[in-house]
């Protein structure tokens, strides 16, 4: 009978089902588990950083063109409508 155990040991093992190696599977899966969710919480923090800069960050105000004579006022000012138009 023991003769028998031990083989159906050493055949358990060579698959790899033996409690020993299944042990060890699920320390590796553990360790790999782990860093996984700390790789996770550190792709968060990057996260919440950026978009803290992104909002931070502030578009240079755009200058109004310098017209003098009222004919070249009247088409920037039909020029600047027909961009708020195709927007809208």
């Amino acid at each position: 009978m023991k003769g028998l155990a031990k083989i159906i040991g050493i055949i358990l093992g060579i698959l790899g089902l033996s409690s020993k190696a299944t042990a060890k599977k699920k320390a590796k899966v553990k360790k790999i588990d782990t860093k996984v969710k700390t790789i996770k919480k550190q792709k968060a923090t990057v996260q919440k950083k950026k978009a803290v800069v992104k909002k931070a960050q502030k578009k240079a105000p755009k200058k109004k063109p310098n017209i003098k004579r009222a004919k070249k006022a009247r088409a920037s000012l039909k020029r600047r409508a027909k961009k708020w138009t195709g927007l809208l």
